[in-house]
């Protein structure tokens, strides 16, 4: 019948312009006329009338694919190191996510509404001073009801104010619920009768803290550091071997103390060994910031014992010959063991 039969097929010698369906805008035409290593990186997509070529990548290049596994090995290390960077025990990325809850805590606390009147000896804060600005921040204790606009109230049982009511919130006091240990071991070429009078000398501890202090040395004896940004007592006092304290920094949650216990030893002839031990040091201060035992730790090493080397005259002790003093005690004890039970 007419209009079946199959039109001839080309000849092998036969141009594409010869043949409608390998024209040149044909995606037959573009696969056979791209290069081989291109051929198996694209495949040709078949067209319908009236649409323009267009082909859809197999896979990436080799350029894109390099940079994508280049990229893909930055994430992987970065992420590694995060995990493997610790700080007070956490990680970073549980470090931020802490940070945002206590973000959202403070949101929550600043949409409590401030009472009509405090009363009387209702604890409050002071904010907003512009010429007593540094008592910003501190607790005061309301002393009467208010007149013409103003409180007044008392800072640390001295200081006396009038302060308007604008510039007095509620006091909320921070509590924290997550403390840590810091232990620390330095060695210093000294007898410890020297070395427990630099730690517990008033005039000697001024002398390298470069600060106002005020320290009474004895048992129940307060001390005050770096013009009270340290503060505390003397809970043990056994010269020249132990000193124990309740220590806090100023910045802490209110009415918290950490428990410092500094042991002196003599493992050897003309070297002396401080052992630090300071437990329950909360992981963030009343203003939230959570780098509490780092700040502990470097004040300790660089604000105190790296002072007595350097100020003092103390010389440092290498870690080694103070880990050889402590095996030594060690084989002395195993010797006095072995003594006995012959």
């Amino acid at each position: 019948m007419p209009g079946t039969e199959e039109p001839p097929k080309p000849d092998n010698g036969t141009k594409p312009d010869d043949d409608p369906t390998k024209t040149e805008n044909s995606s037959y035409y573009f696969f056979k006329s791209t290069p081989a290593h291109l051929q198996k990186q694209y495949a040709p997509v078949p067209l319908k009338d009236g649409e323009k070529l267009d082909f859809t990548p197999r896979v990436q290049t080799i350029h894109d694919a390099a940079l994508v596994k280049k990229a893909q090995e930055l994430k992987e290390a970065s992420e590694k190191q995060k995990t493997n960077s610790k700080v007070g025990g956490l990680s970073y990325s549980q470090i931020r996510k802490n940070a945002y809850d206590f973000r959202d805590k403070v949101k929550e606390e600043e949409k409590l509404k401030e009472p009509e009147k405090y009363d009387v000896g209702q604890k409050v804060v002071l904010h907003g001073l512009k010429k007593a600005a540094k008592y910003n921040n501190q607790v005061a204790v309301v002393l009467a009801e208010m007149k013409d606009g103003r409180y007044p109230v008392k800072i640390d049982d001295k200081k006396q104010l009038n302060v308007k009511r604008e510039n007095l919130k509620l006091y909320r006091p921070v509590i924290c619920k997550e403390f840590v240990d810091i232990e620390l071991k330095r060695g210093f070429r000294c007898t410890p009768e020297l070395l427990f009078r630099a730690l517990t000398d008033e005039e000697m501890v001024g002398k390298y803290t470069q600060s106002e202090c005020k320290i009474y040395a004895k048992l129940e004896g307060t001390f005050s550091l770096f013009g009270g940004s340290i503060h505390g007592m003397y809970k043990e006092f056994v010269a020249p071997s132990l000193i124990g304290q309740k220590w806090r920094f100023r910045e802490w949650p209110d009415d918290h103390f950490s428990d410092v216990t500094i042991k002196i030893e003599s493992p050897e002839y003309g070297v002396t060994v401080a052992t630090l031990i300071q437990k329950n040091v909360p992981v963030h201060d009343k203003y939230r910031n959570r780098d509490v035992p780092q700040k502990v730790k470097k004040g300790w090493k660089q604000f105190i014992f790296d002072r007595i080397h350097k100020i003092v005259g103390f010389a440092k002790v290498d870690k080694a010959a103070v880990d050889v003093g402590k095996k030594n005690e060690d084989d002395d004890d195993d010797d006095d063991d072995a003594d006995e039970e012959k």
